[in-house]
């Protein structure tokens, strides 16, 4: 689906300012998840802001049956790369791999090959759900406390994404043994240890600060929480909590979803008729 650079740019000035109705009961208003950027032609793009502002790279999608990619180059180096996993003859579409060359981590490309990649897949689709799976190389011991794709986490988040149905359950009241503070480190923020009476018996979570949806710096709030797990929940059913490695989209994230894919307002309610909830 090819589009203008005007068209194609992720959220300009423009756009940010612009809100249409495509119903008495929705309005598209859009939402960004990374930097802004422009497109100078089908392949390349220009960062305009954050730290890697300046930057080109070249795009590179590769859509196949069950597969698709998108890859990022700059100057003939890896910067970074997502794959997807599609249904052939259904409607799944999931994030199962984000990677990001070290040089260019935290400057927004995770965000930016995400959109790429879950835009031209919800194009070509008749109907689609949305879900991000982060697999984990181990499986989780009572005595892991690390606080693992934490970047992706905030991307799920930012597109309207809940952690999975599971993590609502095993947060139940009767379920959570102690809640404890973990104090982050250089590479990761501030995190609660949730220690649990099922599998897998404990849960490490951030929570999202809701006016930035950045992780949380202050190690305070985690610390005042002691066992009172009614707070916990309360962050996850505002969508401000990351636990786990799986990520769905519900009927309560579609509207901020399609507000951050879509680019114009015909868009946004054509992509809004294809997205089936989780």
């Amino acid at each position: 689906m090819a589009h203008t650079r005007e068209q194609r740019s992720q959220f300009s000035s423009s756009l940010q300012d612009c809100s249409l109705s495509t119903s008495e009961l929705w309005s598209w208003t859009p939402q960004r998840i990374g930097p802004r950027f422009d497109w100078l032609d089908h392949t390349h793009i220009l960062i305009i802001d954050g730290p890697l502002s300046e930057h080109q790279f070249v795009v590179t999608t590769d859509v196949r049956a069950d597969t698709a990619e998108v890859r990022l180059h700059e100057d003939g180096n890896f910067a970074g790369l997502v794959s997807i996993e599609r249904s052939a003859s259904g409607k799944d579409i999931i994030l199962s791999n984000a990677a990001v060359g070290v040089r260019f981590r935290r400057g927004g490309l995770a965000a930016i090959m995400t959109w790429c990649g879950f835009r031209e897949l919800l194009s070509r689709q008749e109907s689609a759900t949305f879900r991000i799976r982060m697999g984990r190389s181990t499986k989780p011991r009572s005595t892991d406390i690390d606080v693992r794709n934490i970047g992706v986490g905030v991307i799920a988040a930012r597109l309207g994404f809940r952690p999975d149905p599971l993590v609502e359950r095993l947060l139940q009241e009767d379920n959570i043994v102690g809640i404890a503070a973990l104090p982050g480190g250089e590479d990761s923020p501030p995190a609660i240890k949730i220690t649990l009476r099922s599998h897998p018996f404990v849960l490490v979570a951030v929570t999202l600060n809701p006016d930035t949806m950045r992780p949380l710096s202050d190690c305070r709030s985690y610390q005042q929480l002691g066992r009172d797990g009614r707070q916990v929940r309360s962050w996850l059913q505002q969508g401000l909590l990351l636990a786990g490695d799986d990520y769905c989209l519900g009927e309560s994230g579609i509207e901020r979803f399609v507000n951050v894919l879509a680019t114009d307002v015909e868009e946004a309610a054509q992509f809004r008729s294809k997205i089936q909830p989780l």
